[in-house]
Formats: structure tokens, C-alpha cells, sequence
């Protein structure tokens, strides 16, 4: 997404429990337990014995996939504690506070930033909406995104909290997310497959260059990457339901430009970096926006034991575990050197899913990261919750559960 993400919120010290300099905990309720209303899945939500992959419930209430799936792949290592009720309880909490219906529709607010809403985060609540079987918020949102498309069929980015557009042009991470909710929605309750197949056109036609190279906008100008960008799980995907065969070429060139843009050591990428030399573009830091790559490449290597993800991640999931999961900063130079001062849940969670390609080597690192990240994610009260934090911390649990994976 172009919007930065160096928000004051990111500024904050999860352990201690206190906002940083400038910063106010976030507004809303104290308990941490959310609203009511359609948010319920239709599955049982108690601890399983074992987490990973386990047998799915079947089909019940309209849904064909409903929560909890548990369905990544035996390649991976999980948690060795973990529960459901964790990513509903999540869910409920950040339904409550991050999805409103003011301001034009159903919508994802950052309401540390005048309660805004970017597209990055419409697509982060309907892929939350399509696995917690909640289609009442899965519509709405994509309700929203539809009114506020622009000629090339891709939400433009950027809209106040009255539903105005403050910024035009759209933003591929959001599309993608977007294209990858609908296809599974399609799959979940069936009646999306025209909007899924119109979605993953305008992002071929609009945002991939005729080398088959994802570009981070839909201007066609731009000679930046952005690494967090790449989702090569969700281009298989979108060839199988689709029959473009170009989706395989476009994950041969996000996987060249990713090992160019990656320290050699810690496999960390900047926010953004040049494909030709890769050399970091804009900021030299592993920050908010890179932050996001090891959860996206994680993807591709759990639901796909692509050897290529299981690569780049063994290096990021090497320094992470170096650095233990109590440490992790809120930025890093390629080289692995401190450039953050804060604990955040969305440099902590990605940084867990990038060991689980690494079975049970790192389990005790993935066990403390899972909680710690279930600990705010659920109360939704900490210091550290916002909406990007909050985002991010809900991915990880889905990941870390096997209830993030394709239908």
C-alpha cells in the first residue's frame, strides 16, 4: 500500500504495555471483547490436540468450507499449543473495532489515522470475512471497493473516513488480496465468480508489465518494487481458476527480483528496491511495508512446498529465532543491524510464519510468537493494537491455525 505505515501507533512498547512518544492507547472497549452480530463461523472453535492439519468439518449453514479448515500442509511446522477460539475471539475484536458501516458502506477504519480507510484494508477484512464465514461483512466491504473503482476496475487506494477519495490510483497488494478473498468466496458460498474472474484481469492487464513482471500500482510509470508485494501462492491460485498460464511466469520473475532485493545473510528486503540491481528504492530498511514479505512468501512454501520459498525463508527464519522472539524490533537494515526502537505484532507475527517452513526447529520461537500475538489480538486493549498491528496479528494466528490456505 503507498501509504506509510510509520504510523505513532507502531510506536509502542507491547510488554510495558505504554504508548511511545506522542501516542495514545487506542479508544474503544476496555474488555477487549468486541461486538455482536453476523461474525460467527459455523465450525466448533474449541483447542485442538494437535495444531496443523486436522479433519475439516463438513459443509454446514450455506458455507462449504466453514471455520475451522486446518488445512496447511504437513510440511510445515505449528505451534504446539494453540486454539480456535483464539482467531474467533480475534476476529470479534477487530471486527469491533476496525469495521464500521459510516462513511459511505462496510469499511476497515485506522482509527489512528482519522479513521481513514485504505484498500489495503478492505481486502485484509474480506479475506478474514471469507474464512470466519461472516458473508454479511464480506459483501458490504466488497460493496465498498466496488463503488470507488477507477477505470482500469481496481479501487483507487485511498478514501477519508466521510467515504471521499483522498488518493487515486490503486494499490496491488490490495488488489491481490482482494482477487485471492473472492475466488475463495466463489468457493465458500459460489454467485462471485464473475466479479473473482474481472478482478484477476485488471490486475494482469493493469499490473503486470509485458516481461510478466508485478509492478506495486496500476499507473504503468513506477520502476520500484515493493517485495511485500509479491503473493506467488495467491498466482497459482488465480492460473488454476482462471487458465492464465502467464501466473506462472509472473512467480518466476516476483522470486528472481525477491532473491535480488534479500541480504545474502538474514534474507531481509527493504520496503522497496530496484529490479534490475536490486538496491533498496526510497528506504534502505527492512520496515513496515517489508515487514509483510516472510507471512506472503510463508504462503507459498506451506500451501505449496515451493522450494524456492523454503530457500529464502530458512535465512529470515534463521535470524529471527537468532534474535528470539522478546527482541524483535519495529525495523531492521538488510544486514540484520537494530534500525527500530518498538515491539510490534506485525514485525513479530510474519517473522513467526517465517519458521514454520522450518518444521519444528524453531518451536519454541513459534510457540512464543503465537501467543504473544494471540495476547493482543484478542484483547484488543494493549497499546500496540491498531489497525495495521491488529491486522497482522489476526493473519498470523489464521496462518499459524491452518485456517488461512485455499479451498
Amino acid at each position: 500500500m503507498r501509504a506509510c505505515h510509520y504510523l505513532c501507533a507502531a510506536a509502542l512498547l507491547i510488554a510495558a504495555g505504554s504508548a511511545g512518544p506522542g501516542c495514545a492507547s487506542p479508544s474503544g472497549d476496555p474488555s477487549g471483547s468486541g461486538g455482536t452480530g453476523n461474525s460467527t463461523g459455523t465450525g466448533g472453535t474449541g483447542q485442538p490436540t494437535t495444531c496443523g492439519p486436522q479433519t475439516a468439518p463438513a459443509p454446514a449453514n450455506g458455507a462449504n468450507f466453514p471455520f475451522p479448515q486446518h488445512k496447511l500442509a504437513a510440511s510445515c511446522g505449528y505451534p504446539t499449543s494453540c486454539k480456535d477460539d483464539d482467531v474467533m475471539t480475534s476476529w470479534t475484536t477487530y471486527k469491533s473495532k476496525m469495521i464500521v458501516t459510516t462513511g459511505g458502506g462496510t469499511r476497515v477504519q485506522r482509527p489512528e489515522n482519522g479513521n481513514d480507510t485504505v484498500s489495503e484494508g478492505i481486502a485484509y477484512g474480506m479475506v478474514f470475512a471469507v474464512y470466519m464465514v461472516d458473508k454479511t461483512t464480506f459483501d458490504g466491504l466488497w460493496a465498498y471497493a466496488k463503488a470507488r473503482r477507477n477505470g482500469n476496475g481496481l479501487m483507487n487506494w485511498h478514501y477519508d473516513a466521510n467515504g471521499n477519495m483522498a488518493a487515486a490510483g490503486a494499490a496491488t497488494d490490495a488488489d491481490e488480496d482482494m482477487a485471492f478473498a473472492l475466488i475463495m468466496a466463489d468457493k465458500q458460498w459460489g454467485g462471485y465468480q464473475s466479479d473473482a474472474t474481472a478482478q484477476v484481469n485488471a490486475i494482469l492487464s493493469h499490473e503486470v508489465d509485458g516481461s510478466n513482471m508485478l509492478h506495486p500500482d496500476d499507473s504503468g510509470g513506477t520502476s520500484d518494487e515493493n517485495p511485500s508485494y509479491f503473493a506467488p501462492a495467491y498466482y497459482r491460485v488465480f492460473q488454476s481458476y482462471t487458465g492464465q498460464s502467464r501466473w506462472s511466469q509472473v512467480i518466476d520473475s516476483v522470486y528472481t527480483v525477491l532473491n535480488k532485493c534479500a541480504n545474502g545473510t538474514t534474507g531481509l528486503v527493504p520496503d522497496w528496491c530496484n529490479p534490475s540491481s536490486g538496491a533498496a528504492a526510497r528506504s534502505s530498511h527492512y520496515s513496515y511495508d517489508a515487514t509483510r514479505t516472510p507471512f506472503r512468501i510463508a504462503q507459498d512454501a506451506c500451501w505449496n512446498n515451493e522450494s524456492r520459498a523454503v530457500t529464502y525463508l530458512a535465512k529470515v527464519g534463521a535470524f529471527f529465532n537468532g534474535v528470539g522472539p522478546t527482541n524483535i524490533k519495529d525495523g531492521y537494515n538488510l544486514d540484520g543491524s537494530v534500525a527500530g526502537q518498538y515491539v510490534s505484532p506485525a514485525f513479530e507475527g510474519p517473522a513467526g510464519a517465517s519458521t514454520m517452513p522450518s518444521g519444528t526447529m524453531y518451536a519454541n520461537f513459534m510457540q512464543q510468537i503465537y501467543t504473544r500475538t494471540a495476547v493482543v489480538a484478542k484483547a484488543g486493549t494493549s497499546s500496540a493494537y491498531n489497525y495495521y498491528n491488529g491486522s497482522w496479528a489476526l493473519m498470523t494466528l489464521m496462518l499459524m491455525t491452518g485456517n488461512i490456505t485455499p479451498f
